[in-house]
């Protein structure tokens, strides 16, 4: 069986939804945090963890509205879930980005099979809490971030769950640029990180996939 990865911030839709959902406290310490990520001196998950608890108290409803006016979903997404369903191909999401994004566009009426970050709401309101997917269990590079969802390991999950043969990533993140190390074919929506293919968006992997493989 093949496997096509897709990462969903800045992929599957055209703008970072997580960082959407927390302008929308307006807190500085906010990107105070975000920086010491950026800094190395914690952790993608320490991160995460510690921004969630400014979205205490924020409702689904308000995260909805916000998205609605800010974020759209890659025109080309449905047409290129199609051709790899078309060709037999396994598609999953692996994304450190927030449960509620996904929900809202969507998008698992596409793909059933969605691992990312979930934050905690208790009637329809944001409890500050978020829990992830997995629990990494080993360091695949030596320059790990330390992400929400390590990428690579539910790669190595799932290639021995459905004995993968050939396999495929999208992403922007530095989450993906670790992943892509590990596929077969890689696209890149970040000209930062390295990939087989570096693309705009995903009429690219699209046409790409027409051109050069035969799944």
């Amino acid at each position: 069986m093949n496997i096509f990865i897709f990462d969903f911030d800045g992929t599957i839709t055209r703008k970072d939804t997580t960082d959407l959902i927390l302008e929308i406290p307006n807190k500085d310490q906010i990107w105070q945090i975000e920086e010491k990520w950026q800094n190395g001196e914690i952790t993608s998950y320490q991160c995460m963890k510690a921004q969630a608890r400014f979205l205490k108290g924020i409702t689904k409803k308000e995260i909805h509205q916000h998205l609605k006016q800010h974020s759209y979903l890659d025109k080309k997404f449905s047409k290129l879930v199609h051709f790899l369903k078309t060709n037999k191909i396994y598609t999953v999401i692996l994304s450190e980005g927030y449960d509620l994004s996904i929900k809202f566009y969507g998008v698992q009426k596409q793909i059933k099979d969605i691992y990312c970050s979930h934050l905690i709401t208790d009637n329809g309101t944001l409890t500050g809490k978020l829990t992830v997917s997995n629990e990494k269990t080993w360091n695949y590079n030596e320059k790990c971030i330390g992400c929400c969802i390590c990428k690579v390991d539910f790669l190595r999950k799932l290639s021995t769950q459905y004995n993968i043969t050939k396999s495929f990533a999208v992403g922007d993140g530095r989450s993906d640029a670790c992943l892509f190390k590990y596929v077969d074919t890689s696209f890149s929506l970040n000209s930062k990180y390295k990939a087989t293919y570096q693309v705009k968006d995903l009429s690219d992997v699209l046409r790409i996939l027409k051109k050069n493989f035969r799944c």
